[in-house]
């Protein structure tokens, strides 16, 4: 049997990935499975490692499921789509992942769909946004794990000093900072493009 990998996206997604647990996985002979799980790192330290939410998790599920081994690899989120693209192009890929480059394993038949994982329960609950974003040809093959959302926020008084409002699409933003930087101030506009 071709092993199959199931995609998580993590960020937008992010990708729960216990519901993915029952993938194909691999047998020494004995009816017992060991399921193979890679997973994003998005701690910067042992102390917030992800490593230790997936060690619980996957002790949680083993404890529930007799017979069912989840070996877990944990790699910093900077280069688990490469290990993960690396296990595939050696003919070795995990039953489980969680990362955010899916489409290419979608679009050459190697994921599963979500439908053929989840109960349509499990699906509704999630974000209509974040299905979408894990779809290839409408169907849906990335599973939201962790969603973050990015705020935008205005020194009121530098707006109401050049009569502006707040911007409410991208184009006015990209005018009100072109009318501050007019006016002298330095960083009329802000992104975080930091590490994280």
């Amino acid at each position: 049997m071709q092993r199959r990998l199931t995609g998580l996206i993590a960020g937008v997604s992010a990708l729960g990935a216990t519901v993915a647990l029952g993938g194909c996985g691999s047998s020494a002979g004995s009816g017992d499975v060991t399921l193979r799980l890679v997973a994003a790192d998005y701690g910067d330290s042992k102390a917030n490692s992800s490593q230790k939410y997936w060690e619980k998790l996957s002790t949680a599920y083993e404890a529930k499921h007799p017979g069912v081994d989840i070996e877990v690899s944990v790699y910093s989120w900077n280069e688990v789509d490469a290990k993960v693209k690396a296990m595939v192009d050696a003919g070795d890929p995990p039953d489980m992942a969680q990362i955010g480059a899916y489409a290419d394993y979608a679009a050459a038949g190697q994921l599963y769909s979500a439908d053929d994982l989840l109960s349509i329960d499990t699906q509704a609950d999630f974000v209509s946004q974040l299905t979408t974003a894990g779809e290839l040809n409408r169907t849906q093959y990335g599973m939201p794990f962790a969603s973050s959302t990015r705020l935008l926020f205005y020194n009121k008084k530098l707006f109401t000093d050049a009569g502006l409002t707040p911007p409410e699409t991208w184009s006015q933003l990209a005018s009100d900072a072109a009318a501050l930087k007019d006016r002298g101030v330095k960083y009329p506009y802000a992104l975080p493009l930091g590490p994280e």
